[in-house]
This record gives structure tokens, sequence and C-alpha cells, in this order.
């Protein structure tokens, strides 16, 4: 029955669809936590089907056009709560500068989900699992949170209270995402593994972000961040904290993966996704320092 939430009914609620953020605000703090947003709706519906949300009011987004945007200024990308996984993932820009986050969003689900699901949504979410987080968390994206009381920007570090639990208070919704341009001579990767099939929930998810010294013999900094692991996707700083100031070779992999799965905690198969959590770190982290220093990668 797990699989088959598609099947089943939805229970009863009222549906608004707000003309302007304005209006939507409104009804948020009407409603309160008897409500939820809908944008995409692939993991809320799911989730309602099965019992594991009722929301007595949904508050559609979809005609608020002005939240449909991916836009890039050379300095900050910035992406609207409505723009699609898919979108993000086709985006020229997000390709080219943000080459971790197309993958990341490239893995989520099927060409169906990730042409209705948001960006915006995935991360809200706050589920473990949430492919896209771990190369947000590396590349140091903020949430722009917005109420009738003002906004206000939360780096997506301090976004996740718990498991499918936000910071966000009453009222509040995030209309946009916003990622920095990595530093220069940097470079990253996202790797992963599923529980059964491709399109599963992911296992283990590993982000990594490298950044190299101007002759490209030693890194000067590294992100490492994961999901599925812990109850929320984390940055694994010890593991990041060996790396700094040090040339890049294979005991040193080693080290750093066996420190990274020691700072997870995963929720079950806790063996098996530390061991994964120790081979992934170290083949993204290969894998994004030759890139780095313009080798070929062989998958």
């Amino acid at each position: 029955m797990e699989g088959l939430g598609y099947l089943l009914a939805l229970p009863r609620f009222e549906y608004f669809s707000p003309k302007t953020l304005e209006e939507a605000w409104s009804l948020l703090e009407r409603y309160g936590r008897e409500a939820e947003l809908l944008a995409g709706g692939t993991d809320l519906l799911v989730a309602m089907k099965k019992g594991k949300k009722s929301p007595r009011y949904l508050i559609g987004i979809k005609s608020l056009s002005e939240l449909d945007f991916i836009e890039y200024d050379g300095e900050l990308l910035r992406i609207g709560a409505l723009a699609t996984l898919q979108s993000v993932a086709d985006a020229s820009v997000v390709q080219e500068r943000f080459g971790l986050l197309a993958t990341a969003c490239r893995k989520v689900g099927t060409p169906q989900v990730r042409n209705m699901g948001t960006l915006v949504g995935n991360i809200c979410n706050a589920g473990p699992s949430q492919d896209t987080v771990p190369s947000l968390l590396v590349l140091g994206a903020k949430v722009k949170a917005v109420s009738s009381k003002g906004y206000r920007l939360i780096p997506l570090e301090s976004f996740f209270r718990g498991p499918f639990e936000t910071v966000l208070e009453d009222g509040e919704m995030v209309t946009e995402v916003q990622i920095p341009t990595p530093p220069p001579h940097s470079a990253g990767c996202y790797r992963w593994m599923t529980k059964r099939t491709t399109v599963d929930e992911t296992l283990v998810g590993v982000a990594v972000l490298v950044v190299a010294d101007p002759t490209y013999e030693r890194c000067e900094d590294a992100r490492i961040a994961l999901c599925s692991v812990a109850p929320t996707p984390f940055r694994a700083k010890r593991a990041e904290a060996l790396l700094r100031g040090k040339g890049i070779d294979e005991g040193l992999l080693e080290e750093v993966g066996r420190t990274a799965a020691e700072e997870t905690r995963p929720r079950g198969r806790a063996e098996y996704r530390k061991l994964l959590t120790s081979l992934l770190v170290r083949k993204a982290l290969t894998e994004a320092w030759k890139s780095l220093k313009g080798q070929e990668v062989v998958s």
C-alpha cells in the first residue's frame, strides 16, 4: 500500500486560489497551521492521500505568475517559488555555473514529477532525503520568507527545525531561493544512491564543493553536505575541516569519507548508510577535484 498513494482518495478540504501575494499571506495568517500552500503538489497531495497530512485549507499559488522566474545578475541566482525542478535543471545558467544543482534537480522523481514539482517545494517539504538540499547547502543558499510583516532571508543551514519541520512562522511563505555565485577556482558534484530503482527515495545523498588555491595544488576550502543520513540534511563540518589547506590524495580522501560517515545519524540501515556515505563522499570529492584540475572523469 505504501507505493500506491496515488490511488487513495484525498480527504476533504477547502481550496483557495489567491490572485495576489497579499491575499495569499492573508489566508495563511487567517488559517495558520490548518492551511498548506499548494504549488506543484507532488509531495503534499501524496502525503494527504496517505493520511500523513490533513490540512483543512489548501491555498493554491499557481496563478501567482510573478513567482515563476529564474534570474541571474552575475553575482546572485534567484529562483522563484513556482520554478519547476525541470526548468531549473534545464536553465543554461544553472548548468553552466551551478552544475551540481542541475544534477540534483534531474535526480528528483520522474519527468512528470520534475515538470510539476518546484525547487522551493522540494526545500519546504523538509524531508531528510530531499535531493536538492545538499547541493544548495554547499552553495550557500538562502530562502526568502515573506509575510505581511515584511521579509527575512534565512540561510538554508538554519531553515530545518526537524524532519518535515521548518522555522517558518505562521503567515510566512517562501517566495524564492537565492544562491551566490560559487567562488573562483571551485567545482562541485552531487552523488547519490537510491533505495531500489533509479526513481526511488535517496538512501544517501552527497554534495561537495571544493575550492583550490591559485596553483590548483591544495584545497583552499571545502563544503560537504549530506541527506537521508540524519533527521535533516546537514553540513559535515568535521570532514570539511580535514581538507582545508591540504593537497588531495587517496589517504586524505579515505579519512574524510570515514569522518563524514561518523557525523551521520541514520534512522535505519545504519551501517550500510555509513559505508555508502564514506564511499560517495570520496567519489564526489574525486570527481570535483579532477573536474577542477581539468582532468577527464570516467564514470
